[in-house]
C-alpha cells in the first residue's frame, strides 16, 4: 500500500507569502527593539538649561523706595530690595495715563508683561517701548493694584 503524498502545486516552494509575512515581522521586531532601548533623555540637549531668564518684581505705587524680586511668580518667595539695586521702577499717573518704566541693571529685557494693564482681550499685546535694559509703558489702561501692589514680570531671551 503506497500512501499518497501531498504536493505543493508550486512545487517544494513556501508560497511567497509567508516570506513576506516573516520579513515585515522580523522588520518590525526590530524597529520595537531599536525604540525600546532607545533613552530619549538622550536625544535633549542639556547644554542649555532653560530659554527664558525670568524676573518677577512687583512694587506699590504709593512707596518706590523699595520693591519686591523673586525668581517665581510668587511674591512670598519674594525679597525686598531698595528701588534703583538690581532694577529701577518708575511710575507716575496724572490723571488717567500713567508711565511705568523698568529698568534691569543685570539682564537684558526681551518680554515682559504688566498686571496692572487692562487688556480689552487676552492676545492684545502690551505697546512696550523698548530701549536695551529698559521697557516703557506709557497708557490710560489700568487696573487696579492686587493688594495694593501691581507685579511686572521681564524675560531675557537666553538663546539670542
Amino acid at each position: 500500500m503506497t500512501i499518497p503524498q501531498c504536493t505543493n502545486p508550486k512545487g517544494a516552494q513556501a508560497p511567497q507569502h509567508t516570506f513576506s509575512k516573516i520579513f515585515v515581522l522580523l522588520i518590525a521586531l526590530a524597529f520595537a527593539g531599536f525604540f525600546q532601548s532607545c533613552d530619549p533623555a538622550a536625544l535633549v540637549d542639556t547644554s542649555k538649561k532653560q530659554k527664558w531668564d525670568n524676573a518677577y518684581l512687583w512694587f506699590e505705587p504709593g512707596n518706590m523706595e523699595s520693591i519686591y524680586v523673586s525668581d517665581d511668580a510668587n511674591i512670598k518667595h519674594a525679597q525686598q530690595i531698595p528701588n534703583d539695586s538690581e532694577y529701577l521702577i518708575e511710575w507716575e499717573k496724572s490723571g488717567e495715563t500713567y508711565s511705568l518704566k523698568v529698568t534691569s541693571y543685570n539682564q537684558e529685557i526681551d518680554f515682559a508683561w504688566f498686571t496692572g494693564y487692562d487688556a480689552a482681550s487676552s492676545s492684545e499685546e502690551i505697546p512696550w517701548i523698548k530701549t536695551g535694559h529698559s521697557i516703557e509703558l506709557v497708557s490710560s489702561k489700568l487696573k487696579p493694584a492686587e493688594n495694593g501692589k501691581y507685579q511686572v514680570s521681564i524675560s531675557d531671551d537666553l538663546k539670542n
